[in-house]
């Protein structure tokens, strides 16, 4: 589950957003994500598909990280 405050990373672009704002969207009757670039403090809208993979995606990199660093 995504929730505000979470980091996520783009694969594309290889740059971390931070999840803003989440809020339902009457029109397609789903969630709606809005995350900011750390970077350049943009600001982009996506869905609870993206942004849950965005999130696992982060989650994957960071654990990597972190257990090579405790070798």
């Amino acid at each position: 589950m995504v929730s505000v405050g979470d980091l996520c990373w783009d694969i594309l672009t290889k740059t971390i957003w931070v999840v803003k704002e989440i809020w339902w969207c009457p029109l397609t009757e789903d969630y709606k994500y809005d995350l900011m670039n750390v970077g350049d403090l943009s600001t982009i809208t996506t869905n609870d598909t993206v942004a849950t993979y965005m999130r696992a995606d982060f989650l994957k990199r960071t654990n990597s990280v972190l257990y090579k660093s405790e070798e």
